[in-house]
């Protein structure tokens, strides 16, 4: 089931949603529902980084970021 929700754009940013609509032909609902996608997804991904990080920490190794992105990639 889908929901409707409302939102105030500064101008500004409501101009750039139209330009990106006419650009992508695309709904200003989809646009603003991929955005929202992605920013669950980085902020997801940001939260279990910290976790991550924290219990690598707790257990006493000392990893980078770059040491973990080579061992997953």
């Amino acid at each position: 089931m889908r929901q409707s929700v409302s939102i105030s754009l500064p101008k500004v940013v409501a101009k750039q949603l139209k330009y990106q609509c006419k650009i992508e032909r695309a709904s200003s609902s989809e646009i603003v529902r991929e955005a929202l996608r992605e920013h669950f997804f980085r902020s997801e991904f940001s939260r279990l980084r910290r976790k991550a990080m924290l219990e690598v920490a707790k257990k006493g190794i000392n990893l980078s970021e770059e040491d973990i992105f080579k061992q997953v990639s």
